[in-house]
């Protein structure tokens, strides 16, 4: 067998193609013709700038060998077919998902054929999603380790002998808050009270704001208060662990140090109407099922008696005051129309404050809810166990209908 294959290969011509059978001589002249068209161009020295580069240094070359005599040999160039001129192109590949699918002039432009465009599916945005949050984790992370550090300076400060040392001590301290204050609120916020939201949404995340609020200034304090209280619906709905609470203690001391019109301010974002609802009292209505929300209702609404009892000057802007008492009312209509849950702490001027505002037809309002309305007020008394639950509630009753009387 190997000497015939020897012999075989002696008896064929040098020049033989061993696929010269595969395609005819037609076919073979289409594809050259289609090849001479992609390679033809409008704008060859954009295009086809190597090939157009590798030509001119080819004459300029021939040009000082020949010196001046290239007339006598022509070198050869490639000669494409007449093409005519087409209109200016416009990518088709525009639609999400046909990256590599052929264009109809793809023969003519042959380096436009493909226009890779970002195409989105739910899967991606899901794996979108995933990394937002876990971005968030790394940085809560990364700002963990530097709030240990404030901790620990904190904790340094009580054992600084120096005036100069201490003084040292403090500027890094508080140049730590202010960059951990900077890095906690978002970069590219989509409104101008998103700014804390991603990381509250976490529950390491609160953890983080309860252990920093502490460090911050006043300003700083209420502004984390009032995005809390704004985004107060989606805090709650997004809180399946329960770790809301952790953010209690330290907004409570927060809402213990403001004025009167930042109270204001804050009540109004508490009572204003979600995104998702046109009526006002659903941010209320959702504060009442959560002890976290119903708490900090009743710390709002604690701190504004305790200024109106003091005599400290309010100093309240124009409409302040009315702005209290409508919310007030509108505290006690939803309180008499809800489910209340036991709060995290229960201020004992709240039956001031109410019996200060609600009329006789509120009272009776409320007497139509014992177990959800008054009840709650009076968790700080003492029990009595030869006393009944419904011998309680009456005599609340009459306490409180004999005070509205006096103060009506």
């Amino acid at each position: 067998i190997a000497l015939i294959r020897i012999c075989c290969s002696h008896s064929r011509k040098p020049d033989w193609d061993p696929y010269c059978n595969i395609m005819s001589a037609k076919e073979k002249e289409w594809i050259i013709r289609l090849q001479m068209i992609q390679l033809q161009s409008e704008n060859p020295n954009l295009d086809d700038y190597y090939y157009q580069e590798y030509y001119r240094r080819m004459e300029a070359k021939l040009a000082e060998e020949e010196l001046g005599m290239r007339g006598k040999r022509e070198p050869p160039k490639l000669t494409t077919p007449y093409v005519t001129k087409t209109e200016s192109y416009t990518p088709v590949v525009h639609i999400e998902g046909s990256l590599g699918q052929v264009a109809v002039s793809t023969c003519f432009n042959p380096r436009r054929a493909i226009d890779a465009v970002t195409a989105h599916c739910p899967h991606e945005e899901l794996k979108d999603l995933r990394q937002q949050r876990l971005d968030v984790l790394k940085k809560i992370e990364k700002l963990f380790m530097v709030l240990l550090d404030v901790e620990e300076g904190q904790r340094m400060k009580a054992h600084v002998l120096g005036e100069g040392e201490e003084s040292r001590l403090m500027e890094r301290t508080q140049r730590k808050v202010e960059y951990i204050f900077s890095q906690f609120q978002n970069p590219c916020p989509l409104e101008a009270g998103d700014e804390f939201l991603p990381c509250l949404l976490v529950s390491k995340g609160k953890r983080l704001m309860a252990r920093l609020l502490p460090f911050l200034s006043r300003d700083a304090a209420l502004k984390v208060l009032r995005v809390v209280t704004f985004h107060l619906p989606i805090l709650m709905s997004r809180d399946t662990d329960e770790s809301l609470p952790v953010l209690y203690p330290p907004l409570r001391t927060v809402i213990g140090a403001v004025t009167f019109s930042q109270l204001i301010g804050v009540l109004k974002d508490f009572t204003a109407s979600s995104p998702d609802s046109s009526d006002g009292s659903d941010c209320l209505s959702l504060a009442c099922q959560s002890k976290f929300g119903l708490s900090l209702l009743y710390a709002l609404l604690s701190q504004g008696e305790r200024l109106l009892s003091s005599d400290v000057p309010l100093e309240p802007s124009i409409g302040d005051f009315e702005t209290w008492t409508d919310t007030v009312f509108l505290v006690a209509s939803q309180l008499s129309q809800s489910a209340l849950v036991e709060p995290l702490l229960l201020p004992s001027n709240l039956l001031t404050l109410f019996c200060r505002y609600l009329d006789k037809r509120t009272v009776h309002q409320l007497k139509k809810h014992p177990n959800n309305v008054l009840i709650p007020p009076f968790c700080c008394l003492p029990t009595f166990p030869h006393f009944s639950a419904q011998v309680l509630v009456s005599v609340c009753f009459l306490f409180i209908s004999f005070i509205c009387s006096i103060f009506i």
